[in-house]
């Protein structure tokens, strides 16, 4: 038996309701939850309030990410920060002196930006560029479609003192480029590209759908290196709830659902447990000064994942079984 701090999951997709998100939460052993609005908008005062008011009824901690730029303009960051808002969500492709306002706000007022590197152009396909995209006849996202957005953001936060949170870096190049990154600067890995390859989706597999598309094994082991080393701070879920896989895989709908099992699926990862506790609970905790004082305990074994037991509307998970379950 093992007693560890509940998680922190600074990658939840608003793909489905904060009811369902606090019970999935509670299944995965995860306390707080960092709310990104790619699937629907939060950039008002009115969203904002409907999240937080949800929240408070379905016992959640919520911390919200607003846009910081809606339809090619600057959302009311300050006002929204004094509402409630924990933190600032933007893409990287978006207007350049948008994204520099964006990160003088987020200095003045000690919020961090969630920055999602990636190039809408260049990622406009269905899985990682390799071998197996062109064997099954389908477009792939190359890795400097990420990388080149990386080195953007890296370079404009170097003149910051913001706090910029990479979200859900996959390549081995973002990790070169980020290696040496300045104390301001964090890096927040999916746990989906540690666990898999682009190899899943040979057979068409639409579960291993999901965006950042899984990568190589080498940057795979680039990545878990990476955690060990220190240069990546945070692994997240990217929790996306989605039923609408079974479809060809042009059609699928990117985006796995594993928010039920997170904590226990983290510490099934080849990495050392310190090395999980720190990237899924403490690192997270300090960026946003919460207090741990919520444990859980784990049994080691071997679990088969029940998706009847799933809180979450999304079955979209190809996890089969995990080396940890949460036990009273």
């Amino acid at each position: 038996m093992k007693r560890v701090p509940k998680a922190i999951d600074i990658n939840v997709k608003n793909s489905e309701s904060i009811a369902r998100l606090s019970k999935a939460a509670k299944n995965g052993g995860v306390d707080t939850i960092v709310m990104i609005p790619s699937h629907k908008p939060i950039y008002d005062k009115l969203h904002l309030a409907y999240n937080l008011k949800r929240a408070q009824e379905s016992h959640i901690n919520l911390l919200v990410a607003i846009e910081g730029i809606h339809d090619n303009k600057l959302s009311n960051i300050s006002i929204l920060k004094k509402r409630g808002a924990s933190a600032i969500y933007i893409n990287s492709d978006e207007d350049m002196n948008l994204i520099k306002r964006v990160f003088e706000y987020a200095e003045f007022l000690n919020i961090p930006i969630f920055v999602n590197c990636n190039n809408k152009v260049l990622s406009n396909a269905v899985m990682n560029d390799s071998k197996i995209a062109y064997s099954l006849g389908v477009s792939g996202i190359p890795n400097y479609a990420e990388s080149a957005e990386v080195a953007k953001i890296y370079e404009l936060s170097n003149h910051f003192r913001a706090k910029v949170v990479f979200s859900g870096i996959s390549t081995k190049e973002s990790i070169e480029i980020l290696k040496n990154k300045k104390e301001n600067i964090f890096v927040d890995v999916c746990i989906d590209n540690l666990y898999f390859t682009d190899e899943m989706l040979k057979d068409f597999n639409t579960l291993y759908k999901t965006f950042p598309p899984l990568r190589s094994e080498e940057d795979r082991v680039t990545l878990l290196k990476a955690c060990e080393e220190g240069t990546v701070d945070f692994i997240s879920s990217n929790h996306i709830a989605t039923n609408n896989k079974d479809l060809p895989i042009e059609e699928a709908e990117f985006g796995i659902s594993k928010l039920d099992i997170f904590l226990p699926l983290a510490y099934s990862l080849p990495l050392k447990k310190e090395t999980v506790t720190k990237l899924i609970s403490t690192n997270p905790a300090k960026l946003f000064d919460i207090e741990i004082n919520d444990y859980v305990n784990l049994q080691k074994g071997e679990f088969e994942v029940d998706l009847n037991n799933f809180a979450s509307k999304g079955k979209n998970c190809p996890y089969k079984t995990l080396k940890y379950k949460i036990v009273e």
